[in-house]
């Protein structure tokens, strides 16, 4: 921007200096041209076009547990308060022009009792902290989508996009749209977001193992394994239908995979290379609860994009010493520099991730917890609250399971449109 009021204000100079120079000098005429030959034309130079570039950021699975229900009450206010969950994390969500996260609990409100695992129904109060954190697109698309009922699934619509969240994978009625299509700087990102559904009872599709009703069928993104094919064609439809309605890097959230599973399976793997060859050209996977690897994924038509099969537990209370465990306190921020050139083609030119862990920590009697980048906090523990040995160790231990399972070395800049070309969207 400073180079372009630079400019405008040299322009602006030269057009007033010439304007104003309307006396003659003493050797010419009072036309200021001798007669017969014209002023020397004003040149501006014309700055080149220059590239566009955009971070797009995500976070893996968002939970709220019992005991994280009792850690966050204040009894004294008789309120909820989940900000100090992300403030060690915070600047590293909003340094990115675009943050995703996958919402696994619902708001339905305090009319029903609020409650962790199995069925989980959180405070409104998250919706604020994930706001605060710097959040612009949830994906509510997951298992726990349909815990509290139709009611639940629309109210937690209801909750984020009060609170100016995008929301993606449900919505409030058959008619609404599920992805969005948002401007960043220019550039047009379209998000979708699916997740898996348990088997299918009597023929009805089940999500957590709850019979969707014909009306929730309707309003949540989801895919089944009984009929993978004809669910693939619907996502395959969609990733058309975005790039028809101007999509010009199309992200998937995909809720998949297998729980606790620090590899992907062949399904993933299935499903991620057909969503890519269908023009998706980045994947961001959550469920497992466990970190999977990013890879760069060339087609066999020679399509690329970028999967990150699992981006692990950003917040819960999944812990070894509940779980046994080790892996569900990690996670990672896993960020995709998008370029667009003068010419309009557009890169992904680079993935980097910032590994992350879950710190559960007491103090004064009361439980905390802290999301902590790593190794940031290893390396300035004061600053980020690692005040134990104990949490040293495990936060240590945390960053080693992630470098062992994930790298970007191998993931060079992508071309997005270069090998596909948009077909048209049949209804």
């Amino acid at each position: 921007m400073r180079r372009i009021k630079a400019f405008s204000l040299f322009f602006c100079l030269v057009v007033f200096l010439t304007a104003c120079s309307t006396l003659p000098s003493k050797n010419e005429p009072a036309d200021g041209n001798n007669g017969n030959t014209s002023p020397e034309p004003v040149i501006v130079d014309t700055p080149e076009p220059e590239p566009v570039d955009i971070l797009i950021s995500a976070v893996g699975d968002i939970m709220v547990h019992q005991m994280q229900l009792d850690a966050q009450y204040n009894s004294s206010t008789k309120q909820y308060d989940f900000t100090n969950n992300f403030q060690y994390i915070k600047p590293y969500i909003q340094r990115a022009d675009l943050s995703l996260a996958n919402l696994e609990t619902t708001f339905a409100g305090d009319a029903r009792k609020y409650s962790g695992y199995p069925m989980f129904n959180t405070p409104d109060a998250m919706a604020d902290a994930l706001k605060d954190a710097g959040f612009d697109v949830i994906s509510t698309s997951n298992n726990h989508a349909y815990d509290k009922g139709t009611d639940g699934l629309i109210r937690t619509v209801d909750v984020l996009e009060d609170r100016n969240l995008g929301v993606i994978g449900t919505k409030r009625q058959p008619e609404d749209e599920s992805f969005m299509i948002v401007d960043v700087k220019g550039i047009q990102v379209g998000l979708s977001a699916y997740t898996y559904e348990t088997p299918r009872y009597n023929g009805q599709r089940t999500i957590n193992s709850i019979v969707l009703s014909s009306e929730a069928q309707g309003l949540i993104d989801s895919f089944g394994f009984e009929d993978l094919d004809t669910d693939l064609k619907e996502m395959t439809d969609r990733v058309r239908l975005m790039r028809e309605k101007g999509a010009e890097v199309v992200v998937f959230f995909m809720h998949w995979g297998n729980e606790y599973h620090r590899q992907p399976s062949t399904t993933q793997k299935q499903i991620a290379e057909t969503l890519i060859d269908a023009g998706v050209d980045i994947i961001f996977g959550s469920h497992p609860h466990v970190i999977q690897p990013i890879d760069l994924i060339t087609t066999s038509s020679g399509r690329q994009g970028v999967v990150a099969y699992s981006l692990g537990n950003f917040l819960s209370n999944q812990r070894y010493e509940f779980l046994k465990q080790p892996y569900t306190e990690d996670g990672m921020v896993v960020s995709v520099s998008v370029t667009k050139e003068p010419d309009g083609e557009i890169i992904l030119s680079e993935v980097s991730y910032t590994p992350t862990w879950v710190h559960r920590y007491k103090t004064g009697g009361q439980i905390g917890y802290n999301i902590v980048p790593l190794p940031d906090a290893l390396d300035d523990r004061d600053t980020f609250n690692l005040f134990t040995d104990d949490s040293v160790r495990r936060a240590q231990n945390a960053l080693n399971n992630t470098a062992e399972i994930v790298s970007t070395d191998s993931l060079s800049p992508i071309p997005v449109h270069s090998l596909f070309t948009p077909q048209t969207y049949q209804q």
